[in-house]
């Protein structure tokens, strides 16, 4: 069971999204993008390893449903947590410097801001029920400073 006091803590000495665009290890489960440009506004199939029309997006809005799990109603120790964690991750998203996040006319940093909230409350629930590690393994991408936006199969999109 997760120690969500401990989660908080780690959340709030975290730095998110200080790493998008670097190189990252070539393990074969990861699709490294540079930018937001070249995943939101000029992909290419190239980019995406030829992956591009596979991918599915992770949910930036809080009412699209969980891709990975069909989670039940959440009891109120559940949703007190998920609670807890969101607060923790917008507190120490709201100063997020938003120049990695524009393109031209676009702000891609509220997207940004709901995706991380969306994937620590799935993470709370997934960790609660015992259900696997496919919030776990995007949470520890948002640790390493990236920002998972996609998965295809087994292979997750970040920049």
């Amino acid at each position: 069971m997760i120690d969500i006091d401990e989660e908080c803590k780690k959340i709030e000495g975290s730095e998110f999204f200080y790493n998008m665009g670097g190189d990252g290890a070539d393990d074969g489960r990861l699709i490294y993008i540079k930018n937001v440009r070249k995943v939101f506004v000029e992909p290419s199939d190239a980019e995406f390893k030829g992956r591009y029309d596979g991918v599915e997006w992770l949910p930036t809005s809080p009412t699209k449903s969980d891709p990975f799990y069909n989670i039940p109603k959440p009891p109120s120790d559940l949703v007190a947590m998920r609670m807890k964690v969101n607060k923790a991750v917008m507190a120490a998203t709201k100063n997020l410097d938003k120049n990695k996040f524009l393109c031209a006319s676009h702000d891609f940093s509220l997207a940004a801001r709901n995706g991380i909230c969306f994937a620590f409350r799935q993470y709370v629930s997934e960790e609660y029920y015992g259900l696997g590690d496919r919030w776990s393994t995007i949470i520890k991408l948002y640790y390493c400073g990236r920002w998972p936006v996609g998965f295809c199969k087994d292979e997750i999109v970040v920049i």
